[in-house]
């Protein structure tokens, strides 16, 4: 009989001693397996709208520009002068820059509610730190008394004033922005040309909703007549800078009416750059420390919710989670071999040569190592699964700015997909596999230097 088919008869005839290794072996690679996987699939899931706006960084300013108007920045977000763009493309580390222009529009009021226009009202402080000249100061537009989100007397014509989310873009799309080369392939209709200046372009979704079709009229801001030449698929998938209508980014300007302005930009690193020492250099161009930069680094941060100390923590505790569970394998393989002195003594009094017991206790390790560590990566993959479908996770609002009483569904949940790593399920079961035959080799060695007769006194 040879020594492999000894070995598989071996582990069945000892199943105790078989399911003890094996139950050990697997929970220790389904905790490693698990924990891998989890942040794997976390940082895909944040990565994956900034590789569809084909970003490495995002770049905003913080603040509440003001309270009301026809057509407004979105709450919590600050102009930033166009000419920024310029100042950032000239930096070394930078590859392609483009900025774009998040909005709230709402529909053209009927004079029947509005019953008397207040005064303009001056942005906050916080808004008018972006040091341009053109953006510092200026007046919000006036409009129905009340806030838009507002109820009673205050939120006359409510349903006529809720707010749509319109982002202006750069009629000549490029690999950047809400609305890349990319995502033309899912349009029907055609994009924006140099010479359009009142065309829409719809997400699919909301043109459903609102049952607009291509060639159609539709009114927004102080805007009447604006065509429909465009409707997007936007998929599935969470959308930096996500919106219900697009225009040309000229356009949007125009409708705000505070000057040359965006209030996100999309940058484009060149490979191998230090993304710490651009932010240094970002910050300083804006002479702001309302700025927010954000990168797939900052995921669980910025998303998640974890400081800087807790992200450390949390990949202390994934090498801690890595040693413990090598360690295990380890412990499991060696002390499942010293408690067979008995039975190695009896087969060295046979017989047997140390070659030949060397080989088959590392067999019987490596069976039970791939076995062990096939259902222990099973097992991590489900867990992971598991806790995927238990824990969404959320684009940060300020990346997906949309109103809190908008009519429209928002498309602000991350996908985290948990893919099944063929690559890092064959290295852990080869590691496992390693880990428990050099573990038996070593209690092996330490058995054989036992006499027959020391080995039979333990029977």
């Amino acid at each position: 009989m040879s020594l492999l088919n000894f070995s598989i008869k071996n582990i069945l005839t000892r199943r105790r001693r078989s399911l003890t290794s094996l139950a050990g072996i697997s929970i220790a690679i389904a905790l490693f397996i698990s924990v891998v996987l989890i942040l794997k699939s976390s940082q895909e899931a944040f990565r994956k709208p900034l590789q569809e706006a084909g970003s490495d960084m995002i770049v905003q300013l913080q603040g509440e520009p003001c309270v009301w108007s026809m057509v407004k920045l979105p709450t919590d977000l600050n102009p930033i002068p166009a000419k920024l763009i310029d100042k950032i493309r000239s930096l070394d580390e930078v590859a392609a820059v483009d900025g774009a222009l998040i909005t709230w529009a709402f529909s053209v009021p009927s004079q029947s509610q509005v019953q008397k226009e207040p005064e303009p009202v001056e942005i906050n402080k916080g808004a008018s730190a972006t040091g341009a000249k053109d953006s510092k100061g200026a007046l919000c537009e006036t409009g129905p008394a009340g806030s838009f989100c507002g109820t009673g007397d205050q939120a006359a014509g409510a349903s006529n004033f809720s707010p749509i989310v319109m982002v202006g873009v750069n009629p000549e799309p490029g690999e950047l922005g809400p609305i890349t080369k990319n995502d033309l392939k899912n349009i029907q209709g055609r994009y924006f040309a140099k010479e359009d200046n009142y065309s829409v372009i719809l997400d699919k979704n909301f043109a459903r909703t609102r049952n607009l079709k291509l060639e159609d009229d539709f009114d927004i801001g102080k805007r009447i007549g604006n065509k429909v030449i465009g409707i997007i698929d936007p998929g599935y998938d969470a959308k930096i800078a996500g919106a219900q209508i697009f225009v040309p980014l000229k356009v949007a300007v125009e409708m705000v009416g505070r000057g040359d302005i965006v209030d996100i930009i999309f940058i484009k690193l060149k490979g191998g750059v230090d993304t710490a020492v651009v932010k240094q250099k970002i910050k300083k161009a804006l002479s702001n420390n309302d700025v927010t930069i954000t990168t797939s680094k900052d995921y669980l941060s910025s998303v998640a919710g974890f400081s800087l100390l807790a992200q450390g923590l949390m990949l202390a505790i994934f090498f801690i989670v890595i040693l413990i569970s090598l360690l295990f394998v380890a412990k499991t393989a060696f002390g499942s071999v010293l408690e067979r002195s008995n039975e190695v003594g009896i087969l060295k009094s046979v017989g047997w040569s140390n070659k030949d017991i060397i080989k088959l206790i590392v067999i019987e390790n490596s069976i039970l190592g791939f076995l062990g560590g096939l259902i222990g990566a099973l097992l991590g993959y489900m867990t992971s699964f598991i806790y995927k479908i238990n824990l969404p996770s959320v684009l940060p609002y300020y990346l997906n700015p949309y109103p809190p009483c908008s009519q429209y569904l928002v498309r602000n949940a991350l996908q985290a997909k948990v893919v099944f790593p063929v690559n890092i399920f064959l290295l852990t079961i080869l590691l496992v596999v390693i880990i428990q035959s050099l573990s038996g080799l070593l209690a092996t060695i330490r058995i054989l230097k036992l006499t027959p007769a020391d080995a039979t006194k333990r029977l």
